[in-house]
């Protein structure tokens, strides 16, 4: 399930600054490898979602 978020977030309207594009790449990309080492099985059962703050991970 590999998919450029710049291209999801540009359909739906939203404008990221050039300078959080690779930062947001780098974090999908992350994600990506995650999914690789989840068992989907397990998965069927439960019910998760991931969110992302903006600026969540300043103090």
């Amino acid at each position: 399930m590999a998919f450029d978020i710049h291209e999801v977030l540009e359909r739906k309207g939203i404008d990221v600054p050039d300078h959080h594009k690779e930062m947001l790449a780098g974090q999908m990309a992350g994600f990506e490898e995650l999914r690789k080492t989840v068992n989907q099985e397990q998965l069927k059962d439960l019910d998760m979602a991931l969110t992302h703050v903006p600026g969540g991970e300043q103090k």
